[in-house]
């Protein structure tokens, strides 16, 4: 679900690298926004003497600003994270996803089609932004599942781990359970 690694491309101008991502493929691989990247952010990596750009996730001491005219920056700032979610749909399916804590997230949702036009299943990710700490979402997705869970519960915590709890509807039935079993 996690989103680890996501490479960057630049533009170059005045001598400058201004590094993004292009997030999401729609329609024919059009992303659904790009997101330009601060330079403290860029890792290199030096491989067959080729320069790979890469963004790591999740992004400690981050934010994500919206410009007067509506460009989305990642940039520095203290006590918050960033986090790159992906859930996969099933076969010619669908999926979404709902942040349930923290509250105070932003989110900015993004699709990822499976082929040019979607035939082959549209999944749904999000960037979203909190305080730091962890975050839980709600999944569910439709489909051809080949035995997979169709809907679940994923934790993921700063430093990347992630719990999932599968073929749970909402974080009032994980409760329940939680009571049952003690």
């Amino acid at each position: 679900m996690l989103v680890r690694e996501v490479n960057l491309k630049f533009k170059e101008a005045e001598w400058k690298k201004f590094f993004y991502i292009d997030v999401g493929s729609e329609d024919h691989g059009r992303p659904s926004f790009r997101l330009w990247v601060n330079q403290k952010f860029v890792q290199e990596e030096i491989k067959d003497n080729q320069i790979k750009h890469y963004l790591r996730f999740p992004v400690l001491n981050a934010e994500i600003v919206k410009t007067e005219k509506g460009t989305l920056v990642l940039r520095p700032a203290s006590k918050r994270i960033v986090y790159n979610v992906l859930v996969p749909c099933g076969y010619r399916g669908s999926s979404s996803l709902e942040v349930v804590d923290p509250m105070i997230a932003q989110v900015y949702l993004y699709e990822k089609y499976s082929s040019p036009r979607g035939n082959l299943g549209i999944s749904q990710g999000a960037i979203i932004v909190t305080p730091f700490g962890s975050i839980k979402f709600k999944w569910e997705r439709k489909g051809r599942l080949y035995g997979e869970s169709p809907t679940g519960i994923t934790t993921i915590y700063p430093i990347g781990r992630e719990e999932t709890i599968d073929w749970v509807e909402d974080v009032e039935d994980i409760k329940e359970l939680s009571q049952l079993l003690e």
